[in-house]
């Protein structure tokens, strides 16, 4: 599958446009539709098959250090899971969520020599933002460890050779960045532009619909509640 790059992307809308030579719609006008195109496939790719984007990172663990900054480019904070794995020992590290959680979280950090990690995400305005606690404070150094899997963002463009990452979908990139166009020229084919917007939305949308890895469509039984008050 080829991954477009913004020259590609630009080049295929001035042509299709004849805005080559267009001043009244400078190309860095034209970049912010792009972007604003990937945001809105994003939102819909992230309501109806958000595993599109599920990615994974390490988290580096210090031996002291309970505060760690979540990926960069994470969305909305969603994980998806933590693991930690050294050798013959594997547990999913679960994160602290009932009304006792607090005092859940000191006697962990009482008992730390013998206990599972578990942690907390915290709204940390020092430091910046959203922050992952730990529990207890890292007993180990090790840049390997631990496992995070999360949903990530889709891919921003701003240098010509910048990739989209969502190609099953440009074409839909593509007519939305029509419509914004035509938008602004007061352009008599506005209509039709937003019919066919309207077309490849939804055929973004049955496609994310009938998105299925592996063919398994069995429906996982949701035990967050038991594995989380056990």
């Amino acid at each position: 599958m080829q991954y477009p790059t913004l020259a590609t992307i630009r080049a295929k809308i001035e042509q299709d446009l004849d805005l080559e030579e267009e001043l009244f719609i400078p190309q860095n006008e034209i970049l912010g539709y792009i972007n604003e195109a990937i945001d809105e496939a994003e939102a819909n790719i992230h309501t109806l098959y958000e595993d599109y984007f599920l990615t994974s990172a390490n988290l580096a663990l210090v031996t002291g250090t309970s505060d760690y900054a979540l990926p960069t480019n994470i969305y909305a904070n969603k994980l998806r899971g933590i693991q930690y794995a050294n050798g013959s020992t594997i547990f999913k590290i679960r994160q602290l969520r009932d009304n006792e959680r607090f005092e859940s979280a000191a006697l962990i950090n009482l008992s730390q020599a013998t206990d599972f990690y578990r942690y907390m995400l915290i709204n940390d305005s020092a430091a910046g933002g959203i922050i992952l606690r730990l529990f207890p404070s890292s007993r180990e150094t090790s840049a390997t460890n631990v496992t995070i899997w999360y949903l990530r963002n889709a891919n921003a463009l701003s240098a010509e050779t910048d990739k989209c990452d969502i190609p099953e979908f440009i074409n839909f990139i593509y007519q939305y960045v029509k419509v914004r166009c035509y938008e602004k020229e007061g352009h008599p084919n506005l209509g039709v532009a937003l019919t066919r917007l309207d077309q490849q939305k939804q055929l973004m949308v049955e496609t994310l619909t009938s998105m299925v890895p592996d063919g398994d469509n069995t429906i996982e039984q949701d035990l967050t509640y038991y594995q989380e008050h056990s």
